[in-house]
């Protein structure tokens, strides 16, 4: 994302880049953006993206977040929801509750929490909770 090795294409990336954060800032707060964000740093509060969501290896987020797409490779405590995707990379260190209708996680990534995977990114609308109806398909029911 950041460049193909031989430090050509940088400007075009970074100018994508809605926010970043680098791994020497600190946040307390909510933060909200659309696009494409990168934090390197550490959170606490609330995250809302309208876009892309990448949480680097240097990460430390006490947070809750939600966003189109969450790529997480740092530490997150708290609560994710995505819209459309969650992605835990094998640098991760999550414990955290996750909604997503579609989930993947690398091989050596630390997961602890639950993850509700939903059918549509409607069902995952909001971080208010889950009705019934959106946690189970037509025609299935709780034990």
């Amino acid at each position: 994302m950041f460049g193909n090795g031989n430090g050509t294409g940088t400007q075009k990336e970074s100018a994508d880049m809605t926010i970043y954060m680098g791994k020497n800032v600190e946040f307390k707060g909510t933060l909200s953006f659309e696009g494409t964000g990168r934090i390197d740093g550490k959170v606490e509060g609330k995250i809302l993206a309208k876009g892309v969501l990448l949480l680097g290896e240097g990460a430390a987020v006490s947070s809750e977040i939600e966003g189109d797409t969450v790529v997480v490779g740092g530490n997150v405590e708290g609560k994710i929801i995505g819209r459309q995707k969650v992605q835990l990379l094998k640098t991760a260190v999550v414990n955290a509750d996750i909604s997503t209708p579609s989930f993947s996680i690398e091989e050596g990534c630390q997961f602890n929490g639950s993850c509700r995977m939903l059918g549509n990114a409607n069902a995952v609308s909001s971080a208010h909770g889950f009705t019934r109806e959106e946690e189970f398909p037509a025609g299935l029911t709780a034990r």
